[in-house]
């Protein structure tokens, strides 16, 4: 199988009760896995319930268009073998 950069975007509701707007580019199998890795980071950084979580888009993107600098630096890697 071929590992994919997947952007998820969404919205997440803050402890204050308001709503905010969140993209983040996971690399996954699956898109399955990708919304379950998003979940545990958003939760575990901001301290929000899953249920305080909503997914809007999940969307298959070429690596190279990532914002993610993790991403980005094993592009780097992968170009130097």
């Amino acid at each position: 199988m071929e590992v994919k950069v997947y952007r998820i975007e969404g919205f997440m509701r803050l402890r204050t009760g308001n709503w905010a707007k969140f993209s983040m580019d996971i690399p996954a199998l699956k898109p399955e896995d990708a919304i379950e890795r998003a979940f545990s980071n958003i939760s575990g950084l901001h301290k929000i319930k899953r249920s305080h979580i909503r997914v809007k888009s999940i969307t298959v993107i070429n690596p190279h268009r990532s914002k993610n600098p993790l991403i980005k630096s094993l592009l780097e890697l992968k170009a130097v073998e």
